[in-house]
């Protein structure tokens, strides 16, 4: 059984002037003694933690290049090694500096 599933499309909006817009769809204003309603969004921690490191990388200067070869040549002749105690270090110093 094979189900083909079409793209959405939404519904194009009605241009017909003769149309009349029904009263759901019209803008009902704001009654007296009403307060205005307003939207907001709120981010998960996940999402802001994301964003801050989006803007971190955004605004970090850039890569140092000569450290960058001096780590190529050293995985290209076998010589670069970390240990576990210092890879464990860099990884908890870069959660502690990322905002929660």
């Amino acid at each position: 059984m094979t189900n083909i599933i079409q793209p959405y499309r939404p519904p194009l909006p009605a241009t017909d002037a003769a149309t009349p817009t029904p009263p759901a769809a019209r803008p009902q204003g704001n009654p007296a003694g009403q307060a205005a309603q307003t939207d907001s969004v709120t981010l998960s921690a996940a999402a802001q933690t994301s964003a801050a490191l989006v803007g971190a990388a955004r605004n970090a200067s850039g890569v140092s290049q000569p450290n960058v070869s001096a780590i190529k040549a050293a995985l290209a002749n076998g010589s670069y090694n970390v240990s576990p105690e210092t890879l464990a270090q860099a990884i908890s110093n870069v959660l502690s500096e990322t905002p929660r």
